[in-house]
């Protein structure tokens, strides 16, 4: 029987151990925001040999912005660390609703002679954790051209590519946020590995426990 007992704990205990993993990759977390994907455009012109990319480094020298983008980039809520945020004409979304997708990191983009391009411009770039559900999504930037933090409507969201594209009268710090209402799995990866593993243990359990019973008996 001490053999049972012994099985019986040892599945019990590495269940146990799997089952926050599960609710951590079901949770999703934020992720840093993917390389942005071909040539920027200034004004609806794609500049050849054009180049974006994006930084943890921040230009902005506002502290009280800085802070903002610490807190929201350590997971505050939205709604908590921005007061006043100019949204798209014709949208009206309560931020209190909305979580980041993404890291808000500082976008910037070159021309091919290494020359800064800062305004108008055009940039797409790949959102790793980007779904299907997520039926609202949104650009976050903090313009410096206008002092202020804005909502932005990408110009286009391509779920299965996992892709946006969004459109900067300036360019500075940039993050993507989504309508967090409802349980969506943001992460990257999926659970199926950790429901198997969870299983296996289950059924190693069980067949052990059926063993030693014959064995005993």
């Amino acid at each position: 029987m001490n053999l049972v007992k012994k099985l019986l704990a040892s599945a019990c205990a590495l269940t146990v151990t799997c089952m926050p993993m599960t609710t951590v990759f079901a949770a999703g977390s934020i992720v840093a925001n993917g390389a942005p994907t071909g040539e920027v455009a200034v004004d609806g012109k794609i500049v050849e040999g054009s180049t974006a990319q994006f930084s943890d480094t921040f230009t902005v020298e506002d502290q009280e912005v800085l802070d903002a983008i610490a807190q929201l980039n350590s997971g505050a809520k939205l709604a908590d660390v921005l007061d006043e945020v100019e949204m798209p004409e014709g949208v009206e979304i309560d931020l209190a609703d909305f979580s980041l997708l993404t890291k808000i990191q500082d976008l910037s983009a070159t021309d091919a002679e290494g020359n800064d391009l800062s305004e108008n411009v055009t940039v797409g770039w790949e959102v790793p954790n980007l779904t299907e559900d997520m039926n609202e999504v949104y650009v976050l930037h903090y313009s410096e051209k206008n002092t202020g933090w804005e909502v932005i409507e990408p110009d286009k969201v391509d779920k299965e590519a996992k892709e946006i594209t969004a459109t900067f009268e300036d360019l500075s710090p940039v993050g993507v946020i989504y309508k967090s209402e409802g349980a969506v799995d943001t992460s990257t990866g999926t659970n199926t590995v950790l429901y198997i593993a969870i299983g296996a243990i289950a059924l190693v359990g069980i067949c052990g426990i059926v063993v030693a019973k014959r064995k005993f008996n």
